[in-house]
Order: structure tokens, then sequence, then C-alpha cells
């Protein structure tokens, strides 16, 4: 469906333009798809703007005019469920929020459908909620102990306001279910895996690449490498490269941020691809296998979703899942893959990710919008209740 640029008017609301993830991705693909539509947000840094985005009517709410809420915004989210509210979207027919977080709250016209395309509900509200206070201290700790209660509160009368919620993941879906008794529908995100390539080299080393925060657990990777001897290039930055380069071996490499023009070659010759994070959905992975290269990842959230271990009647197996996120389990998956590694085949990998390439995601994420235009005014479409 080619949307009408002058009719139907839509808004596309996502939680900040502060870094660039996997949720920028979708936003990057929803740009593409939806040429006329206008964007609105928290706040907004212009140089981490997503380059899809750039020249398009992006508005940030009050939160972008407080000196400091862009460098400090974890502290200002307090007033983000007051933020989103005060958007005016009433010209819109059509809202579309990339965000299980706070601009998911914005109010809408009767008559409009709000899609949530939700990555996950807020995390240091619900399910990680206990570890995200022990990870605070002092006054900081105690003032997001008082004030959670409220937001929770607000996150979840949010979401009752949206009419049709789209989850990236099974994971996503059922923790949807929990947190705001929704059903939704499952969408994976968009992946270029059409743009991978199978190498006709593959080269001694194992690979990372991701952000290099804590949720990452790059540490269990350099631990495992450490013990085995094994080269492990790791491509990436973050809070927590000083700490990792400290416990690194003479067989571990740091990247840093690699150009997107040499990435290609780097997964394309890799002897697997290395993940031991719990991930919502997880788009590296996935990016690995379009190259026709194997996963050994751990096994829980979306790696159970992205690769395929012992589902014969789909195809041969795509990975090596690890059952405990720690170092010794993961060990054991590498020697596994090793003793087997001539036996996956990088063809039916690659065939594999192509589940999840970008035109999956848009020709899916299309016809639910022309559903929920088709079926304005009507209550519980696309199985929300």
């Amino acid at each position: 469906m080619a949307v009408d640029k002058s009719f139907p008017r839509i808004a596309i609301t996502y939680q900040h333009s502060l870094e660039f993830g996997g949720s920028e991705r979708v936003l990057e693909v929803l740009a593409e798809m939806y040429p006329s539509a206008d964007f609105f947000c928290m706040v907004v840094d212009p140089s981490a703007i997503p380059p899809a985005l750039r020249g398009r009517s992006i508005t940030a709410s009050f939160l972008d005019r407080i000196p400091l809420a862009k460098k400090l915004y974890p502290f200002f989210q307090v007033l983000a469920p007051t933020a989103a509210e005060a958007m005016d979207l009433s010209a819109y027919d059509l809202v579309i929020s990339s965000d299980g977080s706070h601009t998911m709250g914005v109010i809408t016209r009767q008559d409009a459908p709000h899609i949530c395309y939700c990555h996950s509900p807020h995390r240091s509200l619900w399910d990680q909620y206990h570890t995200y206070c022990r990870s605070l201290r002092g006054p900081v700790r105690w003032a997001f102990i008082f004030l959670s209660n409220y937001l929770r509160t607000c996150n979840y009368l949010a979401a009752q306001r949206v009419t049709c919620f789209v989850a990236n993941s099974h994971f996503v879906s059922q923790r949807i279910a929990k947190y705001y008794g929704r059903q939704s529908t499952v969408i994976y995100p968009p992946v270029r895996a059409a743009d991978g390539f199978i190498s006709d080299r593959v080269s001694d080393y194992y690979l990372s690449v991701g952000r290099l925060i804590p949720t990452k657990r790059v540490d269990l990777l350099i631990e495992a490498c450490n013990r085995l001897e094994r080269r492990l290039l790791i491509c990436g930055t973050g809070r927590e490269e000083t700490r990792l380069k400290a416990i690194a071996g003479p067989t571990i490499e740091f990247l840093g941020r690699v150009p997107d023009a040499q990435l290609p070659r780097l997964y394309a010759e890799c002897r697997a691809f290395l993940f031991a994070a719990v991930e919502d959905f997880g788009i590296a992975p996935v990016e690995a296998q379009s190259y026709g290269r194997p996963v050994i990842a751990y096994g829980l959230g979306g790696s159970l979703e992205t690769v395929r271990v012992g589902d014969r009647a789909a195809g041969p197996d795509t990975g090596v899942l690890f059952p405990e996120q720690t170092g010794r389990a993961l060990v054991d998956a590498i020697q596994a893959f090793e003793a087997n590694e001539s036996g996956f085949i990088p063809s039916e990998i690659r065939r594999h990710a192509l589940m999840f390439d970008s035109s999956v995601f848009r020709a899916s994420f299309d016809a639910l919008v022309t559903s929920s235009l088709g079926k304005r005014g009507e209550d519980g479409f696309c199985g929300s209740r």
C-alpha cells in the first residue's frame, strides 16, 4: 500500500534521539515507508538523529527545552508522562508509536487508531525493576523507588489507550500480556538480511558486535576466549570498554566503532558470532546469519526465535545455544561448535536469516496499517484485547 501523501495524516512517536540502536533502525524503515509522516519525541540531540529522519519534521516535547534534560534524561523521566500527553496529535488520522515507554502515552483523537510497535514494556519499571534498583545508590535509589509506582501506573494506563500492540518478538509479546494485560501481533523488526552474502573464505576469529554495556555480557565472551585462547574481535564502544580491556587477554582485539562499509566483511569471514546477552530480539545475530555464519548464543530471549537449533522440520541448525549465562557454559558451547563446525551450511543459515529481512517487516506492518485505517472507529482489531 502506498499511503496517500495528503491523507491520512500520520504521526510517528519515539522516545528520543540521543543514541543509535535497534529501535532507530525501525524508525528509519518507518520513515521510508511513510514519507509524509511527522515525528514526535521527548528530546532530540541533532547529532544523533537517524539519517533517514534528517530533514523530516521532528517535534520534541517541552522536556527538550529544559536545561540538562538531554544530558541527564533518566532523571527527567518523571516528567515524561505529562510531556507525552501534552503533545498535540489531534490533527493526525493515525498514530504509530515506536516505543514501549513514554510516547506510548500520547493522547489521540477518538477515531484515530494508535498502533504501538513495542520494543519492550519499560524494563526498569517492570521485569528489571529490582535489578535496576540495586544498580542505584543513595538518594537517587530512594527517589526512584518512591517515584516508580507513579511511573508504573502511568505506563500501564498509557498501554490501555493503545488501539493495537505490535511486539518485536514472542518474548516481548509475553511481557506485554503479563504487564499490560494486552494481546499483541508479532512482527519482527527489520534487518537488512538481503544485503548479506557468503564469503569464499573464513578466517580464524570469533566476532562480537554491539555496545559495550553491562547487559550485553561481553565479559563472558572475553572470559571464554581467554580460557580457550581463541581470537575474538569486538566491534563497538561503550562505558564498559575500559573494564573489558582490563580483563582481555592477548587474543582479544577491540576494533572500536567500525564503519558500516567494513562490517560486512567482518561478519562474512568470522568462524561464528558470539552473543551472551538476553535481548528482546537481537539484530546483530540475525545480521551475522545473513552472511551465512553460525551464531553461538545464550538460549534465552530473542535468540530462541532467531537462532534455529533442533528444529529439523524447519531446516538445519544455524547455531548453538548455551543454557547458562556463564563463561563456562560458553566455553562448552564453543567447543561443541568446533566439534561440528563443518556441519553448518552457510547457504541454509543465510536462507533462515532472510525470514527477518526488511521486506518482510514492510509487508506485514503496512498490511496492519491498511487494516487499522479500514477499521477506524471499531474496537479490538488485530486481537488487541
